[in-house]
């Protein structure tokens, strides 16, 4: 008999497990912040908050044009979007939610990866990705972070 789903991911949050946590609430979509596992998760209800393991630890890598990145700001991981390689280190990423545009240091990014079904995925192809593309130029505020 195969494990189920809910058994072969349990084991990523038991108590005291490191994990990610995301809100769909207003001005926190699109984040993920740390967090300890204080007792392991319930019934989880429509609408509450996600719960995923950090994702895997990366090497320190340069990221391209059009890159799907995590960003760390505001003491979360942004999910964003490389628009500019401004020079060796740094890049500017823009947020679809809030419309902003950011610059960063390498250092501060990571590969924007999905937590699927107890796996850790890439991003998806553009031709699969749901998420209705906006022109970046309009309304657009820049700043740099820190």
């Amino acid at each position: 008999m195969a494990a189920s789903s809910r058994d072969s991911t349990s084991q990523y949050f038991k108590k005291g497990a490191e994990v990610e946590i995301s809100s769909d609430e207003e001005g926190f979509r699109g984040s993920w912040y740390a967090g300890t596992v204080v007792r392991p998760p319930g019934n989880v209800k429509r609408g509450s908050a996600k719960l995923r393991p950090p994702p895997p630890r990366e090497k320190r890598r340069s990221f391209k044009f059009s890159e799907e990145v995590d960003a760390y700001y505001s003491d979360g991981w942004w999910e964003g979007i490389i628009t500019e390689v401004v020079g060796e280190d740094k890049y500017l990423v823009f947020f679809r939610g809030t419309r902003e545009q950011i610059a960063f240091k390498a250092s501060e990014l990571r590969l924007h990866r999905e937590w699927v079904h107890g796996k850790w995925v890439p991003p998806l192809e553009p031709a699969q990705d749901v998420t209705p593309e906006i022109e970046l130029g309009q309304g657009m505020n820049a700043k740099e972070s820190h």
